[in-house]
């Protein structure tokens, strides 16, 4: 009866067969981390890891097949990134908002624009004023940021980065908080490499379009594992609570980081809307440009400050559709 046990177990994916695991990471030679993983994080990271999100009869996200072409890299490395850029390049920011105020009140004025672009231009000046404040305040001051994991391509050598140690700070050292983080983290990051591979095109991603659909991205594939019956589906539902805190948070940041929080409010208003909404970002994740005004009004509804009211989310929700 034990082995009939251990034999339905392995069936319905209870139970994770030694030699059925091709999940596998490597250690950063020249920057190891402080943090070992635990056997409890390495169960959890695997199960993750196997689990297949479908989005249509032939595209799906799994990030063991995703290691195929791209490996994973534990690091502890130490990395620092500013939320808001220097004075220079914070003024040519200006100057292009400034000139997309200039187009929607032309048009407005010709009659060419549709009533909600009024709200688009309201928009478009509250975050000018974001940006004069920032520019010209008496103090300057710089806030950074530490990144938890990156995805870095460089010809056909495709890697994804977490930086433990960052990750364990950023979950104030909780056991449990950390182990949560570290697999959003991760899906995060493969989520990248899922969009860099599915898009076509050549170009490069458009970060604030792209990063907001990798929160979204890894917070569905977290519940959808909550919800299945594997082993770790306990340890996934805390984890979604736990990761759509952490990424609503960042709805509060000022600067680049703003952008990340729509992916809390993808999850919490169209999260059944998954299938759609990645697969047809995907296929064109490497055909916009970032210097075309649609995609640049786009970036300024989330930069340098997250929408204010719901009113504004939704806003920029139908505006993304619509560039989709």
């Amino acid at each position: 009866m034990g082995v009939l046990n251990n034999l339905t177990d392995e069936y319905f994916g209870n139970r994770v067969r030694e030699e059925d695991v091709v999940f596998r990471y490597e250690i950063d030679p020249d920057n190891p981390p402080v943090h070992t993983l635990t056997p409890e994080e390495v169960a959890f990271l695997q199960g993750l890891a196997r689990h297949m999100l479908f989005f249509d009869k032939s595209l799906f996200f799994q990030i063991e097949d995703l290691q195929r072409h791209t490996k994973l890299v534990l690091s502890g490395k130490h990395v620092q990134r500013e939320e808001m850029p220097d004075s220079d390049v914070t003024a040519r920011e200006l100057r292009a908002l400034e000139m997309l105020i200039e187009e929607n009140e032309k048009e407005l004025e010709q009659g060419e624009s549709m009533s909600e672009e009024v709200s688009l231009l309201d928009i478009l000046r509250e975050q000018r004023q974001r940006l004069k404040d920032a520019l010209n305040g008496p103090v300057r001051g710089k806030k950074s940021r530490t990144p938890l994991g990156e995805f870095v391509h460089r010809g056909d050598d495709h890697t994804v980065v977490l930086y433990l140690d960052a990750i364990e700070e950023a979950a104030k050292k909780d056991p449990d908080d950390t182990m949560f983080l570290m697999g959003q983290v991760m899906l995060h990051e493969y989520f990248h490499s899922f969009y860099f591979h599915t898009g076509e095109g050549e170009l490069d991603s458009v970060s604030w379009v792209e990063e907001p659909l990798t929160e979204y991205g890894s917070l569905v594939l977290l519940d959808s594992v909550a919800s299945s019956g594997l082993a770790i589906a306990k340890d996934a539902g805390k984890a979604v609570k736990y990761a759509l805190k952490f990424v609503k948070d960042k709805q509060k940041s000022m600067g680049v980081t703003a952008a990340y929080g729509f992916g809390a409010y993808l999850f919490e208003q169209h999260k059944t809307d998954y299938r759609d909404l990645i697969a047809r970002y995907a296929n064109v994740s490497r055909m916009m440009d970032s210097c075309e005004r649609p995609w640049l009004e786009f970036r300024y509804m989330l930069y340098p400050k997250y929408p204010s009211s719901r009113a504004v989310e939704d806003f920029v929700y139908k505006m993304l559709i619509e560039l989709l």
